[in-house]
């Protein structure tokens, strides 16, 4: 127990050196699951035929300054929700997409929706409880986390509720948890999706007791239950929109429009890009082109607003590499090969009533001829968009 003595002792000397401070509040909740990373301590030693644990994903807990009841904090939030016009948060809201199935002893979350589409969102929902996704495997459905503390199992003393994060450092479970998430395609086409548990528990190891080793501990089917709840919970939020919150319809709503780009690339009858059509009148189209050539990193060499003239000087790769293959196999081998210079380019814009065309040419402003300019040209579209 020296491991745990030292860090008692540490506890106690940082709240002796700050008794003077002013208390630090701290929220001790009835949560299950909160995570947050960490890296504070160094990694123990585990037994070789386990994976290492790691160390940067931590529970993290809430700040409260004093102790009250759980009837006197709901009764606190629908009051503040009623103040606000909000109906208050309901107890095991019920779903309809997404519902938590029991088998005997078993529980899955079954999702009316197919695979691919839960997929994605499943792996959104470990990030949403603050645990990084360590493996994944869509063909067999498997996706495994990190291990992480669970610090709502910390201590809830009056040292810790005084100083806070201050001296977090100090504690430390001695307990690590790692969830396993498998999903299987139901007969209907349909989603099962099944979550296990997994515990690392950290040993004292020595005849004096000063070393520490990681073990296998028992799973929890707790929080195996408590994950499934809360991920039926998210996905019932994203399949079933009316159980939203109102500001949550409201920007799934403004991502559902239709986003409609500024400008389009224009291919000539061999489909190369020959020209840019920005959707504005040439004094917009004129700044937007700006823009885009500082984007894109082109030199600008001059400009003329008048004539609708950006002279440019540009290096493909692929012409470098033509240029340097001309100029000979010897000349590669037995000295040092000369240095291609960058072209120089003309764009053009043209009015053409409420848009404006941009053409790419060569410096004398005749057509391309160095095959560069339906490159540029595509440039110019992307960052014009």
């Amino acid at each position: 127990m020296v491991k745990h003595a030292l860090r008692a002792a540490a506890a106690a000397s940082v709240a002796a050196a700050l008794a003077g401070c002013s208390t630090l509040g701290i929220d001790f909740t009835n949560e299950k699951v909160q995570y947050e990373s960490s890296n504070s301590r160094a990694p123990l030693e585990i037994p070789p035929d386990l994976d290492q644990v790691y160390r940067n994903d931590r529970y993290n807990i809430p700040s409260r300054p004093q102790i009250v009841s759980a009837n006197a904090e709901a009764a606190k939030a629908q009051m503040q929700a009623e103040a606000r016009g909000e109906a208050p948060a309901l107890v095991l809201p019920e779903t309809q997409m997404a519902k938590v199935v029991r088998d005997g002893s078993v529980r899955y979350v079954h999702v009316e929706a197919s695979p691919d589409r839960v997929w994605p969102l499943l792996q959104d929902f470990w990030a949403s409880v603050g645990l990084i996704v360590k493996s994944q495997d869509a063909s067999t459905g498997v996706m495994q986390t990190e291990w992480a503390e669970n610090k709502a199992n910390l201590p809830k003393d009056i040292i810790r509720a005084t100083l806070g994060k201050a001296i977090d450092f100090v504690y430390d479970t001695g307990t690590r948890d790692q969830y396993r998430a498998r999903m299987e395609r139901a007969d209907d086409g349909t989603t099962n999706i099944y979550i296990t548990h997994r515990q690392m528990v950290e040993v004292l190891k020595g005849r004096q007791e000063d070393t520490t080793i990681w073990q296998p501990g028992p799973s929890d089917p707790e929080l195996e239950a408590v994950m499934l709840t809360k991920l039926a919970q998210k996905l019932e939020q994203e399949f079933n929109p009316a159980a939203k919150p109102a500001e949550q319809q409201q920007l799934d709503e403004l991502e559902a429009v239709k986003y409609k780009p500024m400008s389009e690339v224009l291919n000539n009858a061999q489909g190369e890009p020959e020209a840019v059509l920005i959707s504005e009148p040439f004094d917009r189209a004129w700044r937007r082109v700006g823009v885009a050539l500082d984007r894109a990193g082109f030199e600008v060499a001059d400009r003329d607003r008048s004539r609708g003239i950006f002279m440019i000087r540009y290096l493909d790769p692929d012409y470098e590499a033509k240029m340097k293959s001309e100029q000979g196999f010897f000349t590669n081998l037995f000295s040092k090969a000369k240095a291609i210079d960058p072209v120089e380019y003309r764009l053009r814009l043209t009015p053409e009533g409420d848009k404006t065309r941009v053409t790419v040419l060569s410096a004398e402003g005749r057509a391309d001829e160095t095959g560069v300019a339906p490159r540029i040209i595509t440039l110019i579209g992307e960052q014009t968009r």
